[in-house]
Formats: structure tokens, sequence, C-alpha cells
């Protein structure tokens, strides 16, 4: 068995498969990998193809990190014997789902084995159950079109680009979020690959602990291989829209837009269907920054009483408001999300107050379409959004009911409404990555400022958004996670092993 191995090996360093140089624990942790029978054809090196491809299947370019190997599971099997591989070895490990993650090692690892579920990426539904069924590879945009001819569909990502599997345990904003919840509410089933290899389902009656953790909790406790969801039926099956897109304005309604969106969070209990987004644009290109506004609702109706502050604010240049199967909206929201650029997300959660929206507003013109552009390169790909997003209380109340989540959002928003802070960024070039970074700190740092000034700060960070070292998952503060971590996790691998991702121990 010894000389097997060693000719084995022998054969990977002659087809130039590890490279030359490469340290021990790079070698054994690979080596490893590549000497499970089931698996040896599913890890890939640096000098391949697979390699490379899965490299810039990476979103931002900040997280495009490249590992060791590429490890890629087909089914939750292989996805134990992985596991139970690295274990066993002590082998540092990074988990790509949808591979949307913003920062570096917010999804692939340098320094390690990266686990890559690029292949798991199948959606299947049960029309008796009316469960969806999907892999943690895939993103919510074929999940969307797969479903569509079924005339449902699931609480999912606004941006059809975004991983299914990093956005769902993250929590999860929808179009859907104050009629059916996060999207981690509406899992009736994660299938989990625990750090000893054994293969689980947590729903409402088995591993209830470890299914109400994973839901906010991200990949703190084991593998998610497979999301069982709740699906949503569309009011007409037959044509499977909802009524939305993106209306732009003139920076000067922005003051206007600002109570119209406060209003809007006040009053969403009154129409569960429609959401909004609001949001400032800056883009280099055009040296111009913007005030923009999503809207949609969910049964497909126009023009809903909803948005009426909105359409009847002054300023408006165009819209691309329609009836549309829910793919094509979603596809029309990564248009803003190009990949390939480096990113910088950072988030805070504030009570719903015109005030701190409008400051955050004007430190984004002065910080970032001010100063910031007056730093970067004339040719630089810099785009920056200030965004805002409802937290009502219509949206929070469906974590209780829908059997408990680990945001802890109903303690820590103590019955408000609010608003959920995005500071983002896209640029290119790593230089200009460092200028831009102390400076979406400060702007966010000041954001919180003025917010706790004012009593409004809710010290809580989404995961989905946080940036790295805003520790989500700390700002959460409740016991279930940790106990859950301790229960399914007795070793901590997903701790100590894990490299990528918000950590409950940083």
């Amino acid at each position: 068995m010894k000389q097997n191995t060693v000719v084995t090996s022998l054969k990977l360093l002659l087809l130039n498969l590890i490279p030359i140089g490469a340290t021990d624990e790079e070698f054994q942790c690979c080596n490893a990998l590549s000497q499970v029978a089931s698996l040896t054809e599913k890890v890939h090196y640096p000098n391949t193809a697979i390699y490379q491809s899965r490299v810039k299947s990476i979103w931002s370019a900040s997280a495009s990190l490249a590992p060791w190997c590429f490890v890629l599971p087909e089914s939750a099997e292989d996805t134990a014997k992985v596991i139970q591989t690295l274990v066993r070895n002590e082998c540092s490990f990074g988990i790509v789902g949808g591979g949307h993650g913003d920062f570096p090692a917010s999804n692939s690892i340098k320094e390690g084995v990266t686990i890559d579920f690029g292949h798991m990426n199948q959606t299947s539904y049960d029309p008796i159950a009316k469960i969806a069924s999907f892999g943690p590879g895939s993103s919510w945009q074929p999940v969307y079109e797969t479903l569509e001819p079924y005339g449902v569909t699931v609480t999912g990502g606004r941006a059809g680009g975004v991983g299914v599997a990093g956005f769902t345990t993250g929590g999860g904003n929808s179009f859907h979020s104050t009629s059916h919840g996060w999207a981690c509410d509406n899992v009736k089933n994660f299938q989990v690959v625990l750090a000893n290899g054994t293969i689980v389902g947590a729903n409402v009656n088995e591993h209830n602990d470890l299914w109400q953790a994973l839901k906010g909790g991200s990949g703190n406790f084991g593998l998610v291989t497979r999301f069982d969801m709740h699906v949503i039926e569309f009011p007409d099956p037959k044509k499977p829209h909802i009524w939305g897109g993106i209306a732009q304005y003139e920076l000067s309604a922005a003051d206007e837009l600002t109570d119209a969106y406060v209003d809007f969070v006040e009053n969403n209990y009154q129409d569960r269907n429609s959401s909004t987004m609001l949001y400032w644009v800056y883009t280099h290109a055009t040296r111009s920054l913007i005030v923009q506004v999503a809207m949609e609702n969910t049964l497909d109706i126009a023009h809903p009483p909803a948005f009426d502050r909105y359409l009847n604010t002054s300023g408006l240049i165009n819209t691309s408001l329609r009836s549309a199967p829910m793919y094509e909206i979603t596809a029309e929201f990564d248009l803003g999300q190009p990949s390939g650029l480096r990113n910088i997300w950072l988030t805070g959660a504030y009570k719903n107050d015109p005030r701190v929206i409008k400051f955050a507003a004007d430190k984004h013109e002065e910080l970032i379409a001010g100063k910031l552009a007056g730093l970067v390169s004339q040719d630089s790909q810099l785009v920056t959004l200030c965004s805002m997003f409802p937290l009502s209380q219509a949206m929070i109340e469906h974590g209780k009911a829908n059997g408990g989540n680990s945001m802890n959002l109903e303690a820590k928003s103590k019955g408000e409404n609010g608003v959920l802070f995005l500071a983002s960024l896209a640029i290119n070039g790593a230089e200009n990555e460092a200028i831009a970074r102390p400076m979406m700190q400060q702007w966010q740092d000041e954001v919180d400022a003025y917010a706790t000034s004012l009593g409004n700060n809710w010290e809580w960070r989404f995961l989905n958004y946080a940036y790295a070292g805003q520790d989500p998952i700390a700002t959460y503060a409740t016991e279930k996670i940790m106990a859950a971590s301790k229960k399914y996790d007795p070793d901590m691998v997903f701790q100590r092993l894990r490299r990528t991702g918000h950590r409950i121990i940083p």
C-alpha cells in the first residue's frame, strides 16, 4: 500500500499537477484527497484548465484566491469523504458555493484547499410536496428559470447571479421578504455533512437546533449539500411574472425620495407584496452621482399605491418598471454588479429615521464621489452605492413564526422598523482598492457614530453584507449559535480549519 502511494504521488509530480516547490503540508493535503478513489478525478491543481476556470468563476477579484488545489465533490457522500480527509490531515480549507463573496477569504483560500461546490448545482421541484431542492453550487438565476415553468418561485436573491448557499445560510433578503420572511425562514430542510462525515437532515423535527442555527449562522456547523425550500406560487401560474424595475432620479429629488422611503417602511405591513430599495450611485465613467429606487410587486400589480410617493416625486429621469418574468427582473439587478472587479461591502442597521439615511448619503458624496474620485486614476472602473433596504417588523416577525432563526432581530429591533444600510464599492486594481478601503471604513464608522448619537444604532450587522472584521455573528448575541457549534462540531473544525467566511471565532 505504501509503495502504491509513493508511485501515485510521483505520477502526479511527473504530470506537473502538484507544483514543484510545494510545501509538505500542501503536498500532504492535496495528495491525500487524490488518494481517495472516488475523489481522484475531482481534485484539480494549479496547472490545469479546470483549476484556472474555478479561480475565475469567483465574482469578486478581491475574493478570487488561488488555493493549493480545488476539490469539487458531486454528492453528499463525496463531501463526507472530503471533510473526513481534510480533518484527518489537519488541512486548512475554504468553501465556495456560488462564489459571490466580496472580501479576501470570503470564498476561496490561499494557504489551503478550497472545497468548491460548483458541480453540485442542480435544481429540482416536487409539485406534490411543493418543495424546491437545489445544490450549494447554484446561483439564483438558474433556480428561478428552472421553477418558472411550474408557476412557482422561492425567496431567493434580488440579483440572479448571487449564490444560493451563502445567501440562504446568511439570512437572504428577497423580493418576498415582507410576505414570507428571510430566505432562511423558508428552508424546510438542510442536508448537512458534519465535520465527522455524518450526513444529517436539519429541519423542524430532526436536529431542530441545527436547523435554527443554520438560518443566519452561515458555514459554522457543517457543509450544506442540499437546500429544500418551500415554494411561492404565482397568482397566475401561466404568467409567472412580477411587476418591478428601477426608477432613476435627479439628485435634487433625494430628500423627497428619502421621506417616501421612510414612509414606505413604516407602512410596509399594509402591502406585504411590495418591496423597495433606495440607493445613490456614483460611476466614475460618467463622473456623476444619481439616486435610484428599485420597486417590485410580487403579485404583478402595476403601480401599487405603496409606491405613489415615489412615482409622484419630481426629477424622474427614466424607469424600467414593467411586468416581466422574475428572472428577467433579477437579471437587470446583475447589471449593477459586474464580475471581475475588486469589491468592498460594509453594513449597519438602524432605526428607520430619515436623518440617518440623509447623513449616510451626504458622507457618500463627500468621501467617495468627492475625495476618492479625485484620487483614483481617470480610467478606474469605480462604482459605489449607498443603499437602503427595509427592516420592517412585518418582515422580521416571520423568523419566529417560521420556527426561529439565529439572527436575533426580534430583540435587536425592539419592535421598531429599521433600515439596513449597505456601503458598497467596486473598482479595478489592487492599488485603487487599497486607497478606497480606509475611506469606506471611515464612511461606515461615521454613519454608525451618527446613528449612535441619535440612539438609533441597532448594533447589528447583516452577515450577507458584512465585510471582514465586522464580525456579524457577534452582533447576533444568541446562545443557539454557540450551542449548536459545540454540539455538532465539538472539535471546532469549522472554527480552526475553515478559513473562509464569517466564523463564530474570527
